[in-house]
């Protein structure tokens, strides 16, 4: 980890100061020039991509949906901007928060919240889908986020997330193990084990796509873009945390090139019925 930070004071620190610099989002503007721009994305998601996982969503005027994880907002407002649909989005960091309130001060079809994924502060059936991109593989307890998530959506509601998943068996070694966990302790399932948790839960229509191609250049770009920027990003985030993250982005994009890393876009459609008891 970094210096004495804990994770969410390390993600904290990374969203705030990626969304408050200039040269932080002229590097953004680099890593994603080819994929459609950034539109708020620290992730490994294109806005190709999110445009499909909107469609799978069911995102549309009208409809009511929740953005789990969502950082400063960025991809939040995107969804707002291309679909019409009135969205909440939840995040435990608080500065995080701060800076997505701020940012949509003048957009009424958006609401931010402070909170926990393992406990949403909404009512049963609140939702009509519940979206969240590459962020469930940080939160322990993946069982319980994804019961909330059933919680807070209506019957024949939508479920759509992006996540990485083991694909094979990650080295042990302290190196690759520090260079992982630089944002917070991973969690990863596989592809079969979320297939089995959402079933589980009830949940049907279960569709799993590999994405892990796309997952691999995308890391490849981010650890390109640390070393295009060097200098400017040393002054944003520091040397430690500049030299965590490219150690980071370098180290998913060998573990993903060599079979033990990967990325899948998870759909499913809620009963309505607990599938656990």
């Amino acid at each position: 980890m970094t210096g004495s930070l804990d994770t969410q004071a390390i993600y904290s620190l990374t969203h705030r100061q990626i969304a408050n610099n200039e040269a932080a989002q002229e590097m953004m503007a680099y890593l994603w020039r080819d994929w459609g721009g950034y539109v708020g994305q620290l992730s490994w998601v294109t806005a190709a991509q999110l445009a499909a996982m909107a469609e799978a969503a069911g995102l549309a005027p009208g409809r009511a949906a929740l953005d789990l994880c969502c950082g400063t907002g960025g991809i939040t407002r995107h969804l707002v901007a291309t679909t019409g649909a009135t969205m909440t989005g939840l995040d435990y960091s608080e500065p995080a928060i701060e800076i997505a309130r701020r940012d949509a001060a003048a957009v009424p079809a958006i609401r931010f919240d402070h909170g926990d994924a393992r406990e949403l502060p909404y009512g049963t059936a609140e939702f009509d889908a519940v979206i969240s991109v590459d962020s469930l593989v940080i939160v322990p307890d993946r069982r319980q986020v994804l019961a909330e998530c059933a919680r807070v959506l209506k019957a024949g509601g939508r479920l759509v997330f992006s996540d990485e998943v083991l694909t094979g068996p990650v080295p042990r070694d302290p190196e690759t193990q520090r260079a992982l966990a630089v944002y917070g302790r991973l969690f990863p399932l596989t592809a079969p084990g979320y297939r089995r948790l959402l079933v589980h839960l009830g949940f049907t229509e279960i569709e799993i796509h590999d994405r892990t191609p796309m997952f691999v250049a995308i890391n490849r770009r981010w650890a390109d873009s640390y070393r295009r920027f060097e200098e400017s990003g040393r002054k944003v985030l520091g040397d430690r945390l500049f030299e965590d993250g490219l150690a980071f982005f370098d180290t998913l994009h060998a573990e993903g090139a060599a079979g033990r890393l990967g990325q899948v876009l998870v759909s499913a459609t809620w009963t309505g019925h607990d599938g656990a008891h």
